[in-house]
């Protein structure tokens, strides 16, 4: 009943006040690149209490100082042919090719820069605490080698965690949104301004309303981070993903709604739940089900998908969460102090009236 913790790969609202604009926001001290990789200059060290978070569009300098210094990141690159090349390599097989490959990232300057810092803040926001993070790579889009060696593409795979890696790809900000009530037979739910096309499973259920590419960005880099903390949660429980498959519902691979107390004690006796419990991916938003999950992904990707959609969901639907599946709620809360023993503290900035206060200015009062 163990989730496989290394890499991870995904489908894919908060606003701050601070730095707006094309105007830098402190001064980048970087040292000298080698092989497009920049190293972090140990020499500054600004207090992260009197960061000032970044809003806008920003330079790529800027992003990766502020990675470095706020968050730990010791290495951020664009990555090249051979490095994902190499990352493709199976034990025993020679290094897969992959025709026609592009170099990407977003350029000299982009707000999607400030976009993944934000949500990076709103994970710290809400659990006052990171998962560790070394390394930062942008690559156009996944791939995965075939029996011929040749690196099939994964268009649809906006970003990917393993070992402390987030791998960001050109699809990351990708359409992602949780329903916005939990699933009832009387089908009243919050308005919608916008709907999309019900996708499989959607209905009935709970609308999945469109939102901004702004939010989606961030919420499916929370996904990924959820990925890092799953990470972190088992290096301080090796036994957590035992107990979160026991209080989710998660037998062998497949989901049963936790809600039902058939479920529950058979799970407790160590016996095959009743089979028309189990939660299909194509008819996950059902109301019929008690213990509702979030999203499609998180039941056709198996637990380790749910993990992950389930802390972006606590940090940016947690009212949602809580209504449709509450021990998936009271899990992240109950547990949540231990993993952040093995995560990176993260104060929030120190505000002076209106403006987050940086370190330079600090020292000039």
């Amino acid at each position: 009943m163990g989730i496989h913790v290394p890499t991870h790969k995904n489908r894919q609202q908060a606003s701050g006040k601070s730095h707006a604009g094309n105007t830098p926001f402190f001064q980048p001290a970087l040292s000298p690149t080698t092989n497009g990789i920049l190293q972090r200059n140990l020499q500054h060290r600004p207090d992260p209490s009197f960061r000032s978070i970044p809003q806008g569009v920003i330079t790529r300098a800027e992003f990766d100082q502020y990675m470095m210094d706020y968050f730990g990141v010791r290495d951020i690159h664009t990555g090249t042919q051979a490095q994902q090349e190499a990352s493709l390599t199976r034990h025993g097989r020679p290094a897969p090719t992959i025709p026609h490959w592009q170099s990407w990232d977003p350029g000299t300057a982009s707000a999607d820069y400030a976009h993944i810092i934000r949500a990076i803040e709103d994970v710290a926001e809400t659990f006052g605490a990171i998962p560790t993070i070394h390394t930062v790579a942008f690559f156009k889009m996944d791939y995965d080698p075939n029996a011929a060696g040749i690196g099939i593409a994964r268009r649809d795979v906006g970003a990917s965690f393993g070992g402390g890696k987030l791998t960001i790809f050109e699809a990351f900000s990708r359409s992602h949104a949780f329903p916005n009530a939990r699933s009832d037979t009387g089908g009243s739910y919050p308005s919608a301004a916008v709907v999309l096309a019900p996708a499989p499973g959607e209905t009935p259920g709970a609308p999945v309303p469109y939102q901004s590419r702004e939010h989606s960005l961030r919420e499916n880099i929370a996904h990924e981070l959820g990925h890092g903390i799953a990470e972190d949660a088992h290096r301080a429980d090796p036994d957590v993903f035992d107990k979160f498959n026991r209080a989710i519902g998660w037998v062998g691979g497949q989901l049963f709604d936790i809600g039902q107390q058939a479920v529950a004690d058979a799970i407790s006796n160590g016996t095959p739940p009743p089979s028309q419990y189990r939660i299909p991916h194509d008819d996950w938003n059902n109301p019929q089900w008690i213990e509702q999950p979030m999203s499609r992904y998180a039941v056709a990707g198996g637990p380790g998908e749910d993990f992950a959609e389930t802390i972006a969901a606590y940090v940016y639907s947690p009212a949602v969460l809580l209504q449709r599946s509450p021990e998936r709620y009271r899990f992240i809360t109950a547990h949540i102090g231990t993993w952040a023993t093995q995560m990176r503290v993260l104060p929030p900035p120190v505000l002076r009236g209106d403006f987050p206060v940086n370190d330079e200015i600090r020292h000039m009062a």
